[in-house]
């Protein structure tokens, strides 16, 4: 991806979750039972937590509340500024940044963890904005850290499959066509529908999530649905097809 499409994408994504409205829908605060589930398996006690796309602070103050050490960075300062107000009515005083996650302003080996929750890895643009990213994690999570997030499937079966054919399908025809299609890139989705929060994204294959996490340098330790997470269930090649968001679990080597 050049570079002017990277921060025309980058752009789109900042204006869009710097809307009011758009923001005022981020307004709650609270861990899923999947992230509660990992907090509870993967971090140390006395962890510090650098908390990615962290929004209006849904898991950056929960996870203060347990005495962790969080950092807060999101590319909206008008997310963060709501992040730092919720925080004051729970009484918690993590640190909240407006920063790129593709050029973090930390020193190396700073962190324990890095979460990255409610997709907001597929929000990057493109392969490239998104192993940009996980470079930059990686440096900045210590020996041995972990680098913890989630994504849609595009192989469930559930009411968003339309949607991923469609786009798809233009992806392919831009290719073997050459048709003017934003889609330039394998499961990329651009909406001008001014009801739709979601102006860009990019679902991927998990095979191909997992290459890119291998080719910066991690190493996979985790890998399940939501649903299954949730119920204690291991992952199983049928879960391919199912609804819900997938978690990864990736070391620092």
């Amino acid at each position: 991806m050049d570079e002017e499409r990277l921060a025309a994408i980058r752009e789109l994504v900042r204006k869009t979750y710097s809307d009011a409205e758009v923001v005022a829908r981020y307004a709650r605060v609270g861990l899923w039972p999947a992230e509660e589930n990992l907090v509870l398996e993967y971090f140390p006690d006395q962890a510090e937590v650098l908390d990615l796309g962290c929004g209006a602070g849904r898991t950056t103050i929960p996870l203060a509340e347990m005495g962790l050490e969080v950092v807060g960075v999101d590319l909206s300062p008008v997310m963060i500024q709501l992040a730092q107000e919720l925080a004051a009515v729970s009484q918690v005083t993590p640190q909240f940044q407006v920063m790129d996650v593709m050029d973090l302003k930390f020193a190396a080996d700073r962190f324990d963890i890095a979460l990255f929750s409610y997709n907001g890895v597929e929000l990057l643009p493109g392969m490239a904005g998104k192993k940009r990213a996980m470079r930059e994690i990686f440096r900045v999570l210590k020996p041995g850290g972990l680098f913890i997030f989630s994504t849609h499937s595009p192989f469930a079966f559930n009411q968003f499959a339309h949607l991923r054919l469609k786009t798809f399908v233009k992806f392919c025809l831009g290719r073997l066509l050459g048709l003017p299609f934003k889609e330039r890139e394998l499961g990329e989705r651009f909406s001008e529908d001014e009801g739709e929060e979601v102006k860009y994204l990019q679902i991927l294959p998990p095979f191909l999530i997992q290459r890119m996490l291998r080719d910066c340098g991690f190493e996979i330790v985790y890998f399940n649905t939501r649903n299954r997470l949730e119920k204690g269930l291991r992952w199983w090649w049928w879960a391919a097809f199912a609804d819900g968001e997938r978690f990864y679990v990736a070391r620092k080597i």
